[in-house]
């Protein structure tokens, strides 16, 4: 089968390395898209006869992605510093077009491929296939096998769990089809007949922790509202939960009056927030781009796609202080003050209006 010229690209690309210990490190915290996608870059990899080793920094935070790395028996290698990634001589990005921020990468390593479907600044690597038209990553790998790169076989126990993780991660990151596009259609119904159903059952249960509960009872308790835009604080949250702000987003959303939802909080040494929309006008990378602007290297501190996004902004030595209330009250001005930019009267309404200093728990690991 003559592949297509991507697939075809990407194939010559991994192949000239043959040999060479290659690592794909996710991105932030890993959902279903990065980690299907990062299976199935592993999986043409190993068929190209390139080692490759799945590796993150930050960790895996929400209970259902949890469930799907070892429901799938998913091996990967969590690593927190520059020295455990220096047996590794090349890079792969996938569901990203940037390095995870919080670790430095050896000088030596060289970035090679970089698959992704949100919006990105000019990247440079042997290949890139950046698509902001499709509703997942995964959904792009998927396209790569149907164009005849390692296509998926019945024969192989790990093709079975390859096409579980890409239609899970499809799924999701189309908020169950909602967002897709005809192109993702296309990917879910080709890696259809080689799931594992009752894995995709079990793991596609929507259980609500009492994390996740907690912190929603303390974003509803802290609610903004301004005309059709809310903004909640939760206060401290553990790393471990860090998903519950996006969880508490989402629910916020579905207020028959509200279109646009921001959500944040303290998750370890940074300030950790989501934002959720359903306004045509509102858009989430630009609306992140323009509240908090960019990192001293020039890169936003968030981004997003069609209806949803998120931003991380370090801390620095104020992450020293020792009263973790004071930092809470400082942390809700520097959020306030820079909304402002973009909602400039967040500041002159309150839902709902009550007197005093909001006091968060603190959520311990």
């Amino acid at each position: 089968m003559t592949l297509a010229p991507q697939s075809q690209t990407l194939e010559q690309v991994l192949s000239s390395v043959a040999g060479e210990p290659l690592v794909i490190l996710i991105t932030g915290h890993p959902d279903p898209d990065a980690i299907g996608s990062a299976l199935a870059h592993q999986r043409i990899c190993e068929h190209l006869g390139v080692p490759a080793t799945i590796a993150h920094v930050l960790g895996v935070s929400h209970h259902q992605n949890r469930a799907l790395l070892k429901l799938l028996n998913v091996d990967m290698l969590q690593v927190s510093s520059p020295a455990e990634l220096a047996r590794f001589r090349y890079l792969s990005l996938v569901d990203t077009s940037a390095p995870e921020p919080t670790i430095e990468l050896p000088a030596d390593l060289k970035l090679l491929t970089v698959v992704d479907h949100h919006r990105a600044a000019k990247v440079d690597a042997p290949f890139v296939d950046i698509r902001p038209s499709m509703g997942a990553s995964c959904s792009i790998y998927t396209e790569y096998m149907q164009q005849g790169l390692t296509p998926l076989t019945k024969d192989r126990r790990e093709d079975s769990r390859v096409a579980t993780a890409l239609l899970f991660g499809i799924q999701t990151d189309t908020d169950d089809f909602s967002l897709a596009s005809e192109a993702d259609f296309l990917a879910a119904a080709y890696v259809k007949p080689f799931c594992e159903a009752d894995v995709l059952k079990r793991i596609g249960r929507r259980a609500v922790s009492a994390s996740a509960m907690s912190v929603l009872a303390r974003a509803l308790s802290d609610l903004y509202v301004v005309r059709d835009f809310a903004l909640a604080g939760v206060g401290h949250v553990a790393a471990g939960d860090r998903d519950t702000i996006g969880t508490a987003a989402d629910f916020i959303l579905r207020r028959e009056d509200i279109d646009t939802v921001l959500v944040y909080g303290i998750v370890q040494e940074r300030i950790d927030g989501s934002l959720r929309t359903n306004s045509s006008s509102v858009d989430p990378a630009a609306f992140l781009l323009g509240a908090f602007g960019r990192d001293p290297a020039g890169k936003p501190y968030g981004g997003g796609r069609a209806d949803k996004g998120g931003f991380q902004i370090p801390l620095g030595m104020l992450a020293e202080c020792e009263d973790r209330e004071a930092l809470w009250v400082l942390t809700q001005q520097l959020v306030k003050t820079r909304l402002l930019r973009v909602v400039p009267d967040i500041d002159q309404e309150r839902t709902p209006r009550r007197s005093g200093r909001t006091r968060f728990p603190v959520d311990e690991e």
